[in-house]
């Protein structure tokens, strides 16, 4: 009996939580070697991210990342509260590399609020990830070049 419980638990926590990493095992996501230059420019949200968001349908929303450590994003840190409102942001930029994993802190100069955007790592190109909610719900903003 202790057997089948344990076997029922394992199932769950491989199925229900994605328990051997993600789903698509092309995307390294931890021992990242990443510069300040490689992420300095454009980054555009694509397009499946625009579902979690209001009603908008186009592909209008990026960030540029500028070398003096500074960004703009053409729309204000409710975007990382599933809302759009089209407003000019700026702030700080930053790598946060006190992980096995690496983020960029975005910290916002308009409501002194700080995000993390995940980087990842596909192929030779980089992502960068947001999770509006639970990482296994799939809820996510996903910025590419």
């Amino acid at each position: 009996m202790q057997k089948k419980l344990y076997f029922f638990i394992l199932t769950i926590f491989i199925f229900s939580c994605n328990g051997f990493g993600p789903i698509d095992r092309n995307i390294q996501t931890e021992n990242l070697s990443i510069s300040k230059e490689e992420l300095i420019g454009k980054w555009k949200m694509d397009s499946f991210s625009y579902k979690y968001l209001s009603n908008l349908k186009n592909d209008s929303i990026e960030i540029e990342f500028y070398p003096d450590s500074t960004f703009q994003m053409n729309n204000s840190s409710n975007l990382f509260k599933n809302s759009i409102d089209n407003e000019i942001n700026e702030g700080i930029w930053k790598i946060d590399s006190s992980h096995k994993t690496k983020s960029i802190q975005l910290n916002f100069n308009s409501d002194n609020t700080s995000k993390q955007l995940e980087i990842y790592k596909k192929g030779k190109e980089y992502q960068l990830w947001y999770f509006l909610n639970d990482p296994d719900s799939g809820e996510r903003i996903r910025f590419l070049r």
